[in-house]
């Protein structure tokens, strides 16, 4: 008997339009208010492209998020995935957006690929910068390629530094791909056991740990989000806890699969804050901006 995993299925019934006002309630209007370069190819296909904000106003040595979308490896993209720019490019910090291939037109083993050759550029662009440092991060099928990210050898893949790599956010991820095989999000997907496994951060959990002993890991998960999340998650974190990695655990109170990540463009979001902090970014700002905005004086 076929098992499905219980995954967050209301997606599957959006229209294109709910689904762009539920993953870029902000991005169109941030495109038009803070300085950007779009479509910044990374690879040779369309949607292989980066979008780059603040990198022309904030100074070279600023700290770059990277930004990796869901979907379930099959739907979704960079166009509709700025929704955090303001709040972190406000605090100082460049963001990057990045788009991939996604399924059938691409396999899990691609996938992966691609977002290595994006995360190169993105060291690259960091190192000639001399920037403080890169900070990953996705959500749920961008959570697990963020964390795949950190189980890699840098200065073997592209001669950078591991080191540059000083953090990651991994929201509502999934740690474990084996129990999606049988299940619907592996149909246009198509992987068995082997490439499940092999494509898994929890397989790679002793590099990760290896890698990462210098990093920050911030592991998110809303308090609505499908069980199964939550448990490969509090997993995934108890792994990094035993192996000595500095990391912090949200439960995001009354959030879902979704407003979990897209609340990111709220300076006030618990996450956002944590994120700020993370960075060792200056949090006045912001927290100045929300005393003045719940006093209403100038």
């Amino acid at each position: 008997m076929d098992v499905e995993l219980e995954m967050d299925k209301t997606w599957e019934q959006m229209t294109r339009e709910e689904l762009d006002y539920q993953y870029s309630p902000s991005s169109e209007l941030v495109k038009k208010t803070i300085e950007c370069e779009l479509g910044v190819s990374y690879g040779i296909t369309d949607k292989q492209k980066l979008d780059i904000f603040g990198a022309q106003t904030l100074p070279g040595d600023a700290p770059i998020f990277m930004y990796i979308h869901g979907g379930y490896w099959q739907q979704l993209s960079r166009e509709l995935s700025s929704f955090m720019v303001q709040p972190l490019c406000k605090a100082g910090a460049v963001v990057v957006v990045v788009g991939y291939d996604l399924a059938p037109q691409a396999n899990m083993e691609m996938i992966v690929s691609q977002i290595k050759k994006a995360t190169a550029y993105v060291l690259n662009l960091a190192k000639r910068r001399g920037s403080s440092g890169v900070y990953l991060c996705g959500h749920s099928a961008g959570g697990h390629l963020a964390a795949m990210m950190l189980s890699v050898d840098w200065m073997s893949e592209c001669m950078i530094s591991r080191s540059l790599i000083k953090g990651a956010v991994l929201i509502s991820g999934v740690f474990d791909l084996r129990p999606l095989v049988n299940s619907y999000v592996n149909e246009p997907i198509k992987m068995n056991i082997e490439t499940a496994w092999n494509n898994s951060p929890n397989h790679h959990i002793d590099k990760i740990i290896k890698y990462s002993k210098d990093r920050k890991i911030i592991v998110v998960i809303g308090q609505y989000d499908p069980p199964t999340f939550r448990a490969q998650s509090k997993d995934f974190y108890k792994a990094l806890q035993e192996g000595g990695i500095s990391s912090l655990y949200i439960d995001v109170a009354d959030t879902d699969h979704f407003n979990v990540v897209e609340n990111l463009e709220f300076e006030e979001y618990v996450v956002t804050l944590e994120i700020i902090r993370m960075m060792n970014l200056n949090i006045d700002s912001i927290v100045t901006g929300m005393s003045k905005a719940n006093t209403g004086t100038d």
